[in-house]
Protein backbone atom coordinates (compact mmCIF):
# COMPACT_ATOMS: atom_id res chain seq x y z
CA UNK A 1 0.00 0.00 0.00
CA UNK A 2 1.41 3.36 -0.99
CA UNK A 3 1.84 6.06 1.61
CA UNK A 4 -0.72 8.76 1.20
CA UNK A 5 0.23 12.39 1.53
CA UNK A 6 -1.93 14.82 3.47
CA UNK A 7 -3.84 17.20 1.21
CA UNK A 8 -2.28 20.55 0.49
CA UNK A 9 -3.73 23.15 2.80
CA UNK A 10 -3.99 26.58 1.21
CA UNK A 11 -2.36 29.32 3.25
CA UNK A 12 -4.66 31.54 5.24
CA UNK A 13 -5.19 34.91 3.61
CA UNK A 14 -3.77 38.02 5.27
CA UNK A 15 -1.13 36.00 7.06
CA UNK A 16 2.09 37.40 5.58
CA UNK A 17 3.74 40.79 5.92
CA UNK A 18 3.50 41.23 2.14
CA UNK A 19 -0.27 40.62 2.07
CA UNK A 20 -0.86 42.81 5.11
CA UNK A 21 1.39 45.55 3.71
CA UNK A 22 -0.65 45.69 0.50
CA UNK A 23 -3.97 45.89 2.37
CA UNK A 24 -2.54 48.42 4.84
CA UNK A 25 -1.28 50.68 2.02
CA UNK A 26 -4.68 50.64 0.29
CA UNK A 27 -6.48 51.24 3.61
CA UNK A 28 -4.19 54.15 4.53
CA UNK A 29 -4.77 55.59 1.04
CA UNK A 30 -8.51 55.80 1.77
CA UNK A 31 -9.64 52.80 -0.26
CA UNK A 32 -12.18 50.26 0.96
CA UNK A 33 -10.46 46.94 1.64
CA UNK A 34 -12.23 43.61 1.33
CA UNK A 35 -11.81 40.13 2.78
CA UNK A 36 -9.95 37.74 0.49
CA UNK A 37 -12.15 34.88 1.75
CA UNK A 38 -15.69 36.22 1.20
CA UNK A 39 -15.21 39.80 -0.10
CA UNK A 40 -16.88 41.36 2.95
CA UNK A 41 -15.55 44.71 4.18
CA UNK A 42 -12.53 44.65 6.48
CA UNK A 43 -12.49 46.68 9.68
CA UNK A 44 -9.33 47.73 11.47
CA UNK A 45 -8.99 46.57 15.08
CA UNK A 46 -6.57 48.56 17.24
CA UNK A 47 -4.83 47.46 20.43
CA UNK A 48 -3.52 50.75 21.77
CA UNK A 49 -1.76 49.17 24.74
CA UNK A 50 0.26 46.86 22.50
CA UNK A 51 0.59 49.37 19.65
CA UNK A 52 -0.75 46.82 17.17
CA UNK A 53 -3.45 46.50 14.52
CA UNK A 54 -5.27 43.71 12.74
CA UNK A 55 -7.88 43.49 10.02
CA UNK A 56 -11.15 41.67 10.73
CA UNK A 57 -13.83 40.80 8.18
CA UNK A 58 -17.16 42.21 9.29
CA UNK A 59 -19.01 39.37 7.52
CA UNK A 60 -17.13 36.09 8.08
CA UNK A 61 -14.86 37.11 10.98
CA UNK A 62 -11.56 36.20 9.32
CA UNK A 63 -8.87 38.04 11.29
CA UNK A 64 -5.28 38.78 10.35
CA UNK A 65 -2.49 38.41 12.87
CA UNK A 66 -1.72 41.49 14.93
CA UNK A 67 0.87 43.70 13.25
CA UNK A 68 2.77 46.94 13.67
CA UNK A 69 3.11 49.36 10.78
CA UNK A 70 5.61 52.17 10.89
CA UNK A 71 8.38 53.94 9.05
CA UNK A 72 10.56 50.84 9.24
CA UNK A 73 7.94 48.65 7.57
CA UNK A 74 5.50 45.95 8.58
CA UNK A 75 6.13 43.76 11.63
CA UNK A 76 3.76 40.80 11.95
CA UNK A 77 3.30 39.64 15.55
CA UNK A 78 2.80 35.91 15.01
CA UNK A 79 3.09 35.08 18.69
CA UNK A 80 -0.08 36.98 19.56
CA UNK A 81 -2.53 35.34 17.17
CA UNK A 82 -2.30 33.85 13.69
CA UNK A 83 -5.06 34.46 11.17
CA UNK A 84 -8.23 32.74 12.34
CA UNK A 85 -11.94 33.07 11.94
CA UNK A 86 -13.66 34.64 14.93
CA UNK A 87 -15.31 31.88 16.92
CA UNK A 88 -12.51 29.40 16.12
CA UNK A 89 -10.22 31.06 18.68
Amino acid sequence: MADTQPPDVPPLPLSTAEELGDVWARFRGGAMVYCPADHGPLALAVDGAAGAYRFVCTDCGLASPWFEAGPLGMNVRWHLQPAVRVGDE
